[in-house]
């Protein structure tokens, strides 16, 4: 598991080159920075508080102890889009790896979140693992829905009115799955 490919350079699709690397204890208030500006529509339904110094933490701890990997993406100084990938370390589910993505709506569009989702299918496979799950609010995240299926991440299931937001509006939760495989050329 190399961790010596990062720092990551890209570029997006617009032109604006971005950094890609590993959150550690120092980048907490960048990050902590970053899910204060997002609007509370893209992060009421989060199982964390992830405007919380305690939960940075939290984070920072999980990725020294190995439970998860987390990305951040980096323009000039300031963090533009957070990537994790949640694994559990024994038990009946640690073959299969959990994605979370949050990208800032000024990056949208622009191929960020593909490069981000590469990395981590690419992180997974290192790990060891068979299948990556991610989840979304259907009627919130249709894009990343959309953007997901194009890498072959399938539906395995709805869970009907699961979630409910501050005005009492229902929404439907989708799990989706992606097979992996040992090696890039196995795709």
């Amino acid at each position: 598991m190399s961790m010596n490919r990062y720092p990551k350079e890209i570029v997006l699709k617009d032109g604006s080159e971005i950094i890609l690397k590993p959150l550690d204890h120092a980048a907490q208030k960048a990050l902590l920075a970053f899910f204060e500006e997002l609007p509370s529509a893209n992060k009421w339904y989060l199982q964390d508080d992830p405007t919380d110094p305690a939960t940075m933490r939290k984070w920072a701890d999980n990725q020294e102890l190995g439970k998860t990997f987390c990305v951040l993406a980096w323009h000039h100084d300031k963090v533009v889009a957070h990537a994790s990938l949640l694994r559990r370390l024994r038990g009946g589910r640690q073959h299969v790896g959990r994605l979370r993505l949050m990208v800032a709506r000024e990056y949208r569009k622009k191929q960020l979140g593909t490069w981000l989702i590469f990395d981590m299918i690419r992180r997974a496979m290192e790990l060891g693992l068979e299948k990556l799950r991610t989840d979304f609010i259907i009627g919130l995240e249709d894009m990343a829905i959309n953007a997901v299926k194009k890498l072959d991440f399938v539906s395995e299931g709805k869970l009907k009115d699961y979630f409910r937001d501050d005005d009492g509006n229902y929404y439907d939760y989708q799990i989706m799955i992606k097979q992996l495989h040992s090696e890039w050329s196995d795709f």
